[in-house]
């Protein structure tokens, strides 16, 4: 699905009318049609009391055609416009026909629903006191709340907040996807979001969203050399979960063989949750984890289709060793996870000296350790961070957190969309390298693969959400759905 910011949602509308099709007085009566269908599927409105709170703007305009639309269908509708009559023309053009539907400067009384046309994706100002207390009334109501285009208070293009919002059950939006609906922090805001088709085309787009992954259906004389070798660097003592974890997505997402080098004081709790990997147990190090001095450590690295490094293996010297060994002679694609992130403060300038593709999957932590910022400056523009590093460093940029964000070398950003919050648990990002590792070994080209694995991930977590609970949910979940 395409994703685009408030300049082409404008040009797109600006193109639709130039061509002939409609003009914007028409653009929003279909707008206000479209979301009051939408709203009424999802609340049924007749015999309901509504309330449209409607700004001075375009988006105030969409409101009062959809009260109208409401109205017919047997809703009691009061129209609120607490910033006066509207401005635009196209706007007064459907306020003057609003056909007795009575009208108020402030929103006051009991409502069934309440829905808000207020600013839409023009806001790009923090609210005066006047905005705030009129959005502070609209979260006050103990009832079902719907947005028209975006909740009130929202920047369209980034997600911020810009001092309160409207907290929506529902969110109908036109033409696209926005950024906001993507991003931190406005998107845990908007609710269910729907977008409404009112017939206008975007051929252009900032983002995409990461569609479900195709599969070739396996051929009947197919052997397990036909689905790649995935050979994985993980664990340490006290941290054999990570590995295990990580080998379970790898060996549910169907490649061929699975090397696991662990060190050998986890080989015992590996092997036993893990018996269809090939254990390659070498010297654990001082510090608990692979010794990087044995000569095993390596040995596989010519025979594979697909490098895992990092999750778990501790942040020490011997994980520095091993990855910056690994980058510089690997012809397979690498896949660096947890601690081997850890491992490129300081030295990321190896990457671009790989000889394959790299795909590097931080939590925004590490990718605030990666970039030299706060956490909180990852959340505020995960979009341009991915990105930037991306393309400074030729390498893929999984992004995890909600709404993974994922960058190609080229620069493009695509957002996944599946997922849920009881995902935010410890493991989960091992199951996701574990994925990613085995699709690459696999043959998909990186970037579908880096996809597919979100995707996947995130799919698997919601039917584990569905079985256990949200409140529930632990990463063994999500690999036992895959």
């Amino acid at each position: 699905m395409k994703v685009l910011t408030t300049a082409l949602i404008k040009r797109a509308e600006e193109e639709a009318v130039l061509s002939g099709g409609f003009s914007f007085e028409e653009l929003m009566k279909t707008a206000g049609e479209a979301a009051g269908e939408i709203i009424n599927k999802a609340f049924p409105v007749k015999g309901k009391k509504a309330a449209v709170v409607s700004g001075n703007g375009n988006n105030g305009g969409d409101g009062f055609v959809c009260a109208a639309y409401l109205s017919a269908l047997g809703a009691d509708v009061t129209v609120v416009i607490p910033f006066g009559e509207p401005r635009t023309d196209n706007a007064r053009h459907y306020f003057e026909r609003l056909n007795g539907i009575p009208v108020h400067g402030e929103l006051s009384g009991e409502f069934d629903i309440v829905i808000d046309a207020l600013f839409g994706i023009g806001l790009n100002r923090l609210l005066d006191e006047k905005a705030m207390a009129v959005l502070e009334k609209i979260n006050s109501y103990n009832c079902f709340k719907a947005a028209i285009d975006i909740p009130s208070g929202i920047e369209a293009d980034t997600g911020a907040v810009l001092g309160d919002c409207v907290k929506a059950d529902l969110t109908v939006t036109f033409i696209a996807l926005k950024p906001c609906f993507l991003l931190p922090e406005g998107s845990q805001y908007c609710g269910e979001v729907i977008v409404a088709d009112i017939g206008v085309k975007p051929l252009e787009y900032d983002y995409l969203t990461v569609s479900e992954p195709v599969f070739q259906k396996r051929a009947k004389n197919s052997h397990k050399g036909s689905f790649g070798t995935a050979l994985m660097r993980a664990g340490s003592y006290g941290m054999a979960g990570a590995a295990i974890l990580a080998a379970r997505g790898a060996v549910r997402s169907g490649v061929g063989i699975l090397k696991a080098v662990i060190c050998d004081k986890i080989y015992y709790p590996f092997t036993c949750s893990i018996p269809e990997a090939v254990c390659v147990p070498v010297k654990t190090s001082e510090q608990g984890g692979i010794d990087c001095s044995d000569g095993a450590v390596y040995d596989a690295l010519s025979s594979c289709n697909a490098v895992l490094v990092g999750c778990g293996m501790g942040n020490n010297i011997h994980t520095r060793k091993i990855l910056r060994k690994i980058i510089s002679k690997s012809e397979a694609p690498i896949v660096i996870d947890a601690d081997g992130i850890n491992a490129l403060c300081g030295g990321i300038d190896i990457i671009r000296r790989a000889k394959a593709s790299v795909i590097i999957t931080p939590h925004p932590g590490e990718m605030a350790r990666l970039c030299g910022v706060s956490s909180a400056e990852i959340q505020r523009d995960r979009i341009g961070f991915a990105r930037s590093f991306a393309t400074d460093n030729n390498c893929i940029v999984v992004l995890k957190g909600a709404n993974t964000v994922i960058a190609s070398e080229k620069g493009e950003i695509f957002f996944n969309n599946t997922g849920n919050p009881g995902m935010a648990t410890a493991g989960s990002g091992d199951v996701l390298a574990g994925i990613l590792v085995s699709l690459l070994a696999q043959g998909i080209e990186p970037i579908e693969a880096a996809k597919a694995a979100v995707y996947l991930h995130g799919k698997a977590g919601d039917a584990a959400a569905v079985k256990r609970g949200e409140i529930s949910l632990i990463a063994s979940d999500i690999a036992e759905n895959l």
